[in-house]
């Protein structure tokens, strides 16, 4: 499966390189999104078989701006100003030591999350938004990620983290969240449920500052 995928993501690659050459102002503002996606996919494919046997890779800590890491996060997670919104109280200038990559796949994993149990809601009457939140205190950055959606069901929030557990009846895997909180340990923080009901649900992200 690896070694097909990774053929697929060539031949993905390839095509949008030829899309570079474009003068739609349309492709030109999607391309960098694109690449992105699938430079992020083809390193994970040339990991995942390391993965497979053994664990993350340690982070590589590099220092950026978090506002910056939230905005690209939320492009990737599918957050639009014509859909779900993304709403950042941010400190202007906070930064974060982190591994770009791990902390990227974090982010996207609770916004897509987010979306979609606010885009699968049949109550709901407006677009939603995603509030993203963050404070430094006692050295550790606090990061959280708040939505307006329905809530988790009261039998799945107690094993939100556990392998192949999905509130998503598609076609989710389950194994966002379980990689997601591993992420985060491996940087020396913790991932976990804060609060959900019916107003909607807040993870939080703590990471050594």
């Amino acid at each position: 499966i690896n070694h097909d995928l990774r053929n697929m993501l060539t031949s993905a690659q390839m095509a949008s390189e030829r899309l570079s050459s474009s003068s739609d102002p349309l492709v030109a503002k999607a391309l960098p999104r694109l690449e992105r996606a699938l430079g992020r996919a083809a390193a994970l494919a040339r990991n995942v078989l390391e993965y497979g046997k053994s664990e993350e890779a340690a982070p590589q800590l590099q220092k950026m701006l978090l506002a910056r890491v939230v905005a690209v996060a939320a492009e990737d997670a599918g957050l639009e100003d014509d859909g779900v919104r993304l709403i950042r109280d941010l400190p202007a200038r906070l930064t974060i030591m982190a591994d770009s990559d791990q902390l990227h796949r974090i982010l996207v994993n609770l916004m897509r999350n987010a979306r979609q149990a606010i885009e699968s809601d049949p109550a709901r009457e407006n677009k939603g938004r995603i509030t993203v939140r963050a404070e430094a205190r006692d050295g550790v950055i606090a990061v959280r990620v708040t939505d307006d959606g329905p809530g988790i069901p009261e039998r799945l929030a107690g094993r939100l983290f556990e392998p192949f557990v999905s509130g998503r009846a598609s076609e989710g895997t389950g194994l966002g969240l379980t990689i997601s909180r591993e992420l985060a340990a491996n940087h020396g923080g913790e991932l976990r449920l804060l609060d959900t009901g019916p107003a909607g649900t807040t993870f939080e992200l703590r990471l050594p500052a």
